[in-house]
């Protein structure tokens, strides 16, 4: 089960880093928990860091054998979609592919399919997951791409905001009964929340939702967020007394918990809510009566410039808090 399985890895004792890089880590992990494991990438192993070591590389010729956990998809993210589809109707593999977030619409068709017909032995690794890609600018910065796969039916989207989470996101994506998988993982460094237990992190993400910080005063304000902006609620929060932060990595993994643990996470009584995201706002507002988003297509610059000038900051986050009434 998903809370057997996020024992065996130690505690990461990460610094700041990128969860595409923390995802590096736990796919090791993985790898050794789920012998059937197998992963690849549609020509960015590199980037995307999926790669199983000492995995074995599949196909034939040059340094590949058909013992290999390693598949090489070519820049073909619909024939990798399809392909991990037909792993999964085969029923022996569970299976990854990665690829940067923005190129999802390459394959989703298949990613469609996977979600209508419960494969829940796929899964799919997309990292670059904001407009913190920075230089490679509004074509390769993701707004409205994470928000359109949450949508789907059958589909749980993890977008972690630390090492810790992205522990229990990869571990949810091999149990998960029900559908297929998207792990959402950024480029760029992002802090680790440590004034939280590591595992009370990932048996908290498991459940999608759970509180990041706790008030410690009457409770008069919720802060929710997800990914690369927990670290700004979490800052925004410091020196509000009243203030509860929740992270929030998994919307639907969140709604299939009991109304019991719903209510302990987001009390209904407290309706005074803030969202952030670097991303398209709409879905949030199911959760919060003011979102700070990202409703507009980005620019080309460092990525920490393009996340200052589109409001992705604790100064911005505390301003809009200041606003509220």
């Amino acid at each position: 089960s998903a809370k057997e399985m996020i024992k065996p890895p130690p505690a990461t004792e990460a610094g700041a880093e990128a969860t595409r890089v923390s995802g590096n880590k736990t796919i090791q992990d993985i790898a050794k928990l789920v012998p059937h494991y197998i992963s690849g990438s549609a020509d960015l192993h590199g980037s995307c860091r999926n790669y199983i070591e000492d995995g074995g590389n599949f196909g034939t010729g040059f340094d590949k054998t058909y013992a290999g956990r390693n598949l090489y998809f070519g820049i073909r993210e619909h024939a990798m979609g399809s392909i991990m589809n037909g792993f999964a109707y085969h029923g022996l593999f569970k299976v990854s592919g990665s690829t940067f977030a923005v190129f999802v619409d390459y394959f989703r068709p298949t990613i469609r399919v996977a979600a209508l017909a419960e494969l829940n032995r796929v899964s799919y690794i997309l990292t670059h997951d904001s407009i913190g890609v920075g230089e490679d600018g509004p074509t390769h910065q993701p707004v409205e791409t994470v928000s359109g796969l949450r949508v789907f039916p059958n589909l749980d989207v993890w977008r972690p905001s630390d090492a810790e989470e992205t522990v229990a996101a990869f571990v949810s994506s091999v149990t998960h009964k029900e559908g297929p998988t998207a792990l959402i993982f950024s480029r760029q460094n992002m802090d680790q929340n440590d004034a939280v237990d590591y595992m009370e992190r990932r048996e908290g993400s498991l459940k999608g939702a759970y509180v990041a910080k706790k008030e410690t005063e009457d409770l008069d304000l919720i802060i929710l967020a997800t990914g690369s902006e927990v670290q700004h609620a979490l800052k925004a929060a410091a020196d509000l007394p009243g203030a509860r932060v929740v992270s929030m990595p998994c919307m639907s993994a969140y709604e299939r918990q009991s109304d019991e643990y719903k209510e302990s996470v987001l009390p209904s009584a407290c309706t005074k809510r803030i969202a952030m995201e670097a991303g398209v706002s709409g879905l949030w507002y199911k959760y919060a009566s003011k979102v700070v988003g990202v409703d507009r297509f980005g620019f080309s610059a460092p990525g920490d410039i393009v996340m200052t000038e589109l409001g992705m900051t604790p100064e911005n986050l505390s301003e809009q808090i200041a606003s509220m009434n």
